[in-house]
């Protein structure tokens, strides 16, 4: 079954960004899929509901400094695995109103599409120059 190939998935991920820069943890949590994982260098968190979500996104926001205002992301790749999973991955950074890097990161999200709407599987933030072949 064909949906739009190449629409959806990073429109589903820029909302799921806007959300993150409002710091709104439970609009953050209605974009995963239940359950889902969260993968930092830290740490590997499962997310087995949206209330789990919002609770881990709450601890990273309040982890967060106080001068950041947004998220900076260099061009982000899609890769479609299937014509209901796909993967998002680029580089970013959290930068304050001076526009200084406040923490620069790599990241790579798989999604799946649950319905019409694309949610989160895998949030993994890693290095930010950590990629395939590197």
């Amino acid at each position: 079954m064909q949906h739009d190939e190449h629409s959806g998935v990073l429109e589903a991920f820029g909302r799921y960004t806007k959300a993150f820069q409002a710091l709104d943890a439970r609009a953050v949590a209605q974009h995963f899929h239940e359950p889902a994982l969260f993968i930092t260098p830290k740490e590997i968190v499962s997310l087995p509901t949206v209330q789990t979500v919002e609770q881990a996104y709450s601890r990273v926001m309040a982890d967060m400094p106080p001068d950041y205002v947004r998220t900076e992301f260099s061009p982000l790749s899609e890769h479609r695995l299937s014509d209901d999973l796909a993967m998002v991955s680029g580089s970013g950074a959290w930068k304050n109103a001076a526009n200084d890097d406040l923490m620069p990161f790599g990241m790579t999200y798989t999604l799946r599409r649950s319905g019409k709407a694309w949610r989160i599987v895998v949030a993994a933030i890693h290095a930010p120059d950590g990629g395939p072949g590197r």
